[in-house]
């Protein structure tokens, strides 16, 4: 089953609105003429960024940091609470079960 949300997402310096769209075996970002996808076992690890350097346009983001040493940072759009469902959404193998040591100060 497909889960997507509005975001914000930064790649190589460059921001962009678009979408997150994940599924069970792969995650997309995309935004007006470009994607971005990767497999979700290749999420190295992530964690919520709340300091002000981290955000992106003033949002908290989720920086993700990926097996081949590529760092996408998101931001969700989707309103209070949501940058927690996008944080829960990649945390979980696709069958929802979720990686709570990857979300440990999500809830602050």
């Amino acid at each position: 089953m497909r889960k997507s949300f509005p975001v914000i997402w930064a790649l190589h310096g460059q921001t962009r609105t678009g979408k997150l769209e994940a599924s069970r075996d792969r995650v997309e970002l995309t935004s007006r003429g470009y994607t971005f996808a990767f497999a979700r076992d290749a999420i190295a690890h992530f964690g919520v960024e709340r300091g002000a350097t981290n955000r992106l346009r003033g949002l908290p983001a989720i920086t993700v940091s990926l097996a081949g040493g590529e760092v996408v940072r998101v931001a969700s759009l989707g309103g209070a609470g949501s940058l927690h469902e996008v944080a829960a959404l990649l945390a979980s193998d696709g069958s929802e079960r979720v990686r709570r040591q990857e979300l440990a100060g999500a809830g602050t």
